[in-house]
């Protein structure tokens, strides 16, 4: 004799399997990355790779900061943000100083312009700006050591 299934009854069962399917399988899915080999050659069949070889780099040749293999990226900036010379973007190297050795206000290492005036406008000769104050840069030449030179 056949009866007939009752409709709820059906769903519940078919719930109950994919639960079960799910469950059992559910440790076999987790343990598939962990028995994946990590990528060591080109060549290793099966491996799972995320696009870099052992040294972090791509096949391009870059790593995944987008410099190459000799730290520098593809504007030719190292991590410091400087050029292969030295200088930043704005052509000043770690101490400040600009490729001809001046600061960014434009002074040499011994605080002289292109010009040779100082900040205060003091040359060394004696020539000093008309707006410079001629007392003060009269004493600061005053306290310079002698050059050695006998005229």
């Amino acid at each position: 004799m056949l009866t007939r299934m009752n409709p709820g009854r059906a769903r519940v069962t078919v719930a109950r399997a994919v639960v079960i399917t799910t469950m059992a399988l559910a440790p076999a899915a987790a343990a598939v990355p962990a028995l994946a080999a990590p990528c060591t050659t080109v060549l290793t069949v099966g491996c799972q790779s995320d696009g870099y070889d052992t040294f972090g780099y791509d096949s391009f040749g870059r790593d995944r900061f987008g410099r190459d293999r000799s730290g520098y990226d593809s504007f030719g900036r190292d991590r410091f943000g400087r050029d292969r010379s030295g200088y930043d973007s704005f052509g000043y190297d770690s101490f400040g100083r600009d490729r001809f050795g001046r600061d960014r206000f434009g002074y040499d290492s011994f605080g002289r312009d292109r010009f040779g005036y100082n900040r205060q406008g003091c040359a060394r000769n004696g020539e000093d700006k008309p707006e410079a104050d001629h007392a003060a840069c009269e004493s600061a030449r005053q306290a310079l050591p002698p050059t050695g030179s006998a005229s």
